[in-house]
């Protein structure tokens, strides 16, 4: 009963300390509405969400736009040094999302997780949903009753479109949210010149005359990080490749969560030495396009990294998870593991598929029909998105 009481004190006396920074971030909204620039608040709720509109940040900040970002307090430290790293000169302006209504004249709220508590002020003139992933993996994961809160959403594509409106229908969601089909800004890259190939692996202490394969598995108590890791930990000796990690990053965020984690600090997890020196990489707080442009092979689960293979037109391996499917619905392209890619059920199947495919004897799946139901405006969705976001703040409301 004393610690709680304590923690509840502990909590009222650090918002109260946040005040004098949260007036001047008022000051400065004032100020941007003085001088006519759009007053943005994003919400994070992940590390990931500022990763899914990099290069829409980056043009609203070339527009001289006001960007305050928001979020419960533990998020505040690793997000600000993420923020550094991708706009150094940029100001950090953060409140707790705690004192969201407190900003005032807010021209444009964003989230990129709809969270069920998303904190969308009262005053915002536009509030906008941008999803971080083009279709949700399964039938409804991405989707939440706060999609009532925000009064546009971005569309990826067409499917994920259906997927949004069944959700709807199947939930009794009464305020369904403009639409706007924009595609996804974060896959942009994925259309563009490739960078140098060998340079990029050198700087990761890679070998680039090596085979390189991407394990990306899901966010899930089930997802293949659980039963599949010492397998794929294995590949780099057993195969001669590079290894690439991409753990979905709300398994950093709680390491003593179960549910989120397993229990498992993956960032200590994956700093030991010995990954290192077996050709391990893991990527942390950064977007993973470059890395997935880089490598040859591609391994997950049901996590939607597989779509970046399927536009690379590289080849795909999808780990069986079978407790995952005892509580969740396919989307609506229901089972497209077989189809697009290769799916193994057992350790055996894997390494048998692993050689194969670099040795040449398992050929690529030469399927490539979803590419306009996956992203409309391929390759220019940032463009376009800007091109939405100046005409929503020119309308008076």
């Amino acid at each position: 009963m004393l610690i709680k009481a304590a923690k509840k004190i502990y909590k009222i006396i650090r918002k109260f300390f946040q005040i004098p920074r949260v007036l001047w971030i008022i000051f400065l909204s004032f100020r941007a509405h003085r001088k006519k620039a759009p007053v943005i608040l994003m919400e994070i709720t992940t590390p990931h969400d500022l990763l899914c509109i990099l290069s829409v940040i980056q043009k609203m900040y070339e527009k001289k736009s006001l960007i305050i970002y928001s979020s419960k307090y533990p998020l505040k430290k690793n997000f600000l040094e993420q923020l550094q790293r991708e706009f150094p000169g940029a100001p950090k302006l953060w409140i707790d999302v705690a004192f969201t209504d407190w900003i005032s004249g807010v021209d444009l709220y964003i989230n990129t997780t709809l969270n069920y508590d998303i904190h969308v002020p009262r005053n915002t003139r536009f509030s906008i949903n941008f999803p971080h992933t083009i279709t949700s993996k399964t039938k409804y994961d991405v989707f939440s009753p706060a999609i009532e809160r925000v009064s546009d959403t971005i569309i990826t594509g067409a499917l994920y479109e259906k997927d949004l409106l069944r959700y709807c229908k199947d939930h009794n969601i009464k305020k369904i949210p403009r639409i706007h089909r924009l595609g996804g800004p974060k896959s942009d890259k994925l259309f563009q010149k490739p960078g140098d190939r060998t340079d990029f692996l050198n700087k990761l202490g890679l070998d680039p005359s090596l085979p390189t394969i991407f394990y990306g598995p899901t966010y899930n108590k089930n997802a293949s990080i659980f039963s599949w890791l010492k397998d794929i930990l294995d590949l780099p000796e057993k195969h001669h490749v590079n290894l690439i990690i991409k753990v979905h990053p709300g398994a950093y965020m709680d390491p003593k969560n179960i549910k989120s984690s397993g229990g498992v600090n993956w960032k200590e997890f994956f700093e030991k030495d010995n990954l290192s020196k077996k050709r391990i990489y893991n990527v942390i707080e950064q977007d993973s396009t470059e890395f997935i442009m880089a490598s040859d092979i591609g391994i997950g689960d049901i996590s939607t990294l597989w779509i970046e293979y399927y536009f690379l037109r590289k080849q795909i391996i999808f780990l069986d998870i079978p407790e995952f499917f005892k509580d969740h619905e396919m989307n609506s392209l229901g089972d497209f593991r077989g189809k697009y890619g290769y799916l193994v059920k057992t350790p055996e199947e894997l390494n048998r598929i692993v050689s194969g495919m670099i040795s040449g004897d398992v050929q690529k799946k030469q399927v490539y029909d979803i590419d306009d139901a996956l992203l409309f405006n391929k390759g220019h969705a940032t463009e376009e998105t800007v091109k939405k976001i100046d005409e929503l703040l020119v309308k008076k409301i």
